[in-house]
């Protein structure tokens, strides 16, 4: 298994990170993208990569942490990932959220442009993070047509998930189809097609049913996958192998 979105520089794993990485490969999830937020975390998630060969990372610029940006930093950006290792396979994580307070929308969608334009000019998919946006970031991403990757923590409609799917995304499947009474979500993750999902847990955030209250782990991944084979009505094998091979080909893994 394949968590596509973790961030493994947060509590509780930054504290015996080796020992958090050995529980995971325990758990059967082989490898692990830690996406950045900010300039400030960028040497930190390049550095858990260097240390750990089944960590990859990304580097990006987080709507959430909109109050940590500068002007500069697309700039920084650009010129970080001109010297990235090929254990940065992503631009991320960054999108629109519009549901944080003091939203500042133009100044998101600048940010947004300039992390898409670099996707574009590096050749790296993005990881998406979209609250309260799908309009407009889905009217943005029609400016880079070629610029790929995964919308993260996909929760919307059916027909919200097929406008990312038609335009070359990937839907980031996680902890919230675990929970029964996400009925919108998990009705369309049954309609929406396999060959366009991928795993992740968010860890620490998101967690899964039955473990409210407390950070989630990306060893729970498989509770994920179980949830997922239930759903779709297909073997936990076929799950496993086909978010895999969906991941590794959006981010070059050759996990």
């Amino acid at each position: 298994m394949i968590d596509t979105h973790c961030h493994f520089d947060f509590p509780p794993f930054d504290d015996e990170t080796a020992n958090w990485v050995s529980r995971t490969a325990a758990a059967g999830v082989h490898h692990l993208i830690v996406p950045s937020v900010a300039v400030s975390n960028w040497q930190t998630t390049a550095n858990l990569a260097n240390t750990f060969p089944t960590i990859s990372f990304a580097l990006g610029l987080h709507p959430v942490w909109l109050h940590e940006h500068h002007d500069d930093d697309i700039e920084k950006l650009d010129h970080a990932l001109s010297l990235a290792p090929k254990a940065c396979v992503a631009v991320g994580e960054c999108g629109l959220d519009f549901a944080i307070n003091n939203p500042q929308p133009e100044k998101q969608i600048t940010l947004l442009r300039g992390q898409l334009a670099l996707a574009e000019k590096h050749q790296l998919p993005v990881i998406l993070h979209c609250r309260k946006a799908h309009n407009e970031l889905l009217q943005i991403l029609n400016e880079f047509p070629r610029v790929k990757g995964v919308l993260h923590a996909f929760s919307g409609s059916e027909q919200v998930g097929l406008n990312y799917v038609r335009r070359g995304f990937l839907l980031g499947i996680g902890g919230t189809i675990t929970y029964e009474r996400a009925n919108k979500t998990r009705n369309a993750v049954k309609a929406l097609p396999l060959s366009a999902m991928v795993l992740e847990t968010d860890s620490p955030d998101m967690p899964v049913s039955g473990f409210q209250g407390e950070p989630n782990l990306p060893e729970r991944l498989t509770l994920i996958v179980a949830a997922l084979s239930e759903l779709k009505g297909v073997s936990v094998e076929e799950i496993i192998h086909t978010t895999s091979q969906n991941a590794n080909d959006c981010f070059a893994l050759n996990t």
